[in-house]
């Protein structure tokens, strides 16, 4: 089995400054990017097909903190989308104001429901270590 270089696990996201050298390796900043806008988004197509039918039946069965867990894999989705969009379409034009509208959306509504989906962990986290057996609660 041959080994992956770094170029050849995203060579179309190549920055300009690996472009400019062709054999340049990636730095892992540059990885990094190309993995999360451009690698990334193409798989949450089929994430976004499933996440957000199933974050919609787990709320109505009652099972909100999956629910909100879809609904956050749902928000990221599209925020990975719309940046990818903007980062592939408009370089010398600004982008439309819907499509910077829904990033800037899913990002803070992603950002505020993540925040509340890690602060319920931790206090159930710190509920089943501190529970005391004797205690009436």
């Amino acid at each position: 089995m041959d080994p992956v270089r770094v170029n050849d696990i995203a060579p179309s996201a190549a920055p300009p400054s690996a472009a400019a050298a062709p054999g340049a390796e990636l730095t892992l900043g540059e990885l990094l990017h190309s993995v999360a806008y451009t690698r990334l988004p193409t798989q949450f197509y089929a994430l976004l097909q499933l996440a957000i039918p199933a974050a919609a039946e787990l709320w109505s069965i009652g099972m909100y903190r999956s629910a909100g867990w879809m609904t956050l894999a749902s928000l990221y989705g599209i925020w990975a989308l719309s940046a990818k969009r903007l980062d592939e379409t408009y370089t010398e034009a600004p982008p439309p104001a819907w499509l910077r509208a829904t990033r800037a959306l899913s990002r803070t509504l992603g950002g505020a429901l993540g925040g509340v989906l890690v602060i319920d962990v931790f206090i159930r986290g710190l509920s089943l270590a501190l529970h005391c057996p004797g205690c009436a609660g």
